[in-house]
């Protein structure tokens, strides 16, 4: 049945004219539908905000606390909601690194409007969803790439968030700031997933973005769709080569979307992966932190000669900490700890200490970005501890 969206919000889209955003490449698929609307409950009143406690830069808490359903939680200047489907309490009680989707409102919407719709799609589809209120009336403020930001880390500090699979999506003016944000301004989003989302140009991707696949939804009554937009907007996914497939539901509005039409979008997302993207496995001789983005490895090298790699103790890993030996496995020789300094001072940190003054070279790869960060310690060295806090520069 489709459901009719906040009328509020699809009012005030269509004044400002807010476009969409850009696409990927080339597959049409047409929908009908032709069921009753059925309107979305009013939101439940909104609680007075309150303080925000700091940012902590240590161990996120144990992933077990994390219930499911929806937590709101303030931001430096706004609120966002998150939602933790039932389908992923166990894996995220395992600490696994689960999949997550950035859904963006329409202009003149609150994240509270849409939670009843997105919900149900996010617990078929198996992904966390997290819901940021804008600094204005829709999208593009100064702050506003901020608050996204900051509404994902925030998220993910109780849970691990997969890097690899994280995705944003949005409603009409929300749809168009979240492929701006993919494409032009180069946010490593895994996929994009637009509904009824107006025309804004994109002339290049940003240096060094991979072009995720984009999803583009569409009412056949929707002044965004028989006014052009998804036309000009697949004629840019084109030029751009970004990858994208576009549904339409016939006979439906700006602000209507069949329910299996959002599951069906969420489900695109979460088969996506960032693209350049080479995923950590845990092996003997590597650590994979802060839900397997980094990949930890260490060689070493005595004064006689010999060299070996590091291995991992077994069993004693958490989400961003872990030991390496090299001669026995009851002689452990080094502690490496990989943070997330990115609200302090927008990298990612790296600790280590060792206790040896054998050789070694530590590596952490980050594998979203490709980029590996080294320290040499020569033989002969008493080791001294390692505290590298720019030692990645990719908290965006």
């Amino acid at each position: 049945m489709p459901t009719t969206l906040p009328r509020s919000a699809v009012l005030a889209l269509l004044l400002l004219g807010l476009t969409a955003l850009p696409g990927v490449a080339h597959a049409h698929s047409a929908a009908t539908d032709t069921e009753v609307r059925a309107e979305i409950p009013a939101p439940a009143a909104v609680p007075a905000r309150g303080s925000v406690p700091a940012a902590a830069t240590g161990p996120a808490p144990a992933a077990a606390t994390v219930q499911p359903g929806w937590e709101r939680f303030e931001t430096s200047t706004s609120y966002a909601y998150r939602y933790v489907p039932a389908s992923l309490a166990a894996a995220v009680a395992r600490g696994e690194a689960v999949p997550a989707v950035v859904f963006l409102h329409g202009a003149g919407g609150r994240p509270e409007n849409y939670r009843g719709f997105v919900a149900p799609a996010a617990e078929s589809a198996g992904c966390v969803l997290v819901l940021p209120r804008s600094g204005g009336l829709g999208w593009g403020y100064a702050g506003d790439a901020a608050i996204v930001q900051e509404s994902l880390r925030r998220a993910g500090e109780e849970l691990v968030l997969d890097p690899t699979r994280t995705a944003v999506a949005g409603h009409s003016a929300g749809g168009a700031y979240a492929y701006l944000l993919a494409y032009r301004d180069g946010r490593p989003f895994s996929g994009v997933f637009s509904i009824a989302a107006p025309y804004q140009p994109v002339a290049a991707l940003a240096s060094g973005t991979a072009a995720a696949p984009i999803r583009m939804d569409y009412g056949s009554l929707d002044p965004h769709y028989a006014g052009g937009s998804a036309a000009r907007l697949a004629a840019q996914w084109d030029r751009l080569g970004v990858a994208w497939q576009q549904h339409v539901h016939a006979g439906l509005g700006h602000g209507d979307l069949p329910p299996e039409a959002m599951a069906d979008g969420l489900a695109f997302l979460v088969a996506q992966e960032l693209a350049g993207s080479e995923r950590c496995t845990p092996s003997d001789t590597a650590h994979c932190l802060q839900g397997g983005r980094f990949r930890v490895e260490v060689d070493w090298q005595t004064a006689a000669g010999g060299v070996g790699e590091g291995h991992v103790v077994p069993g004693t890993a958490s989400a961003d900490s872990g030991l390496f030996w090299f001669f026995r496995p009851d002689n452990w020789e080094l502690l490496v700890k990989v943070l997330d300094g990115c609200a302090v001072n927008g990298r990612y940190w790296v600790f280590a200490a060792a206790t040896t003054n054998v050789g070694h070279t530590l590596t952490v790869t980050d594998t979203a970005t490709g980029a590996a960060w080294s320290h040499v310690n020569p033989v002969g060295r008493t080791a001294p501890a390692v505290t590298a806090t720019n030692a990645f520069d990719s908290c965006d």
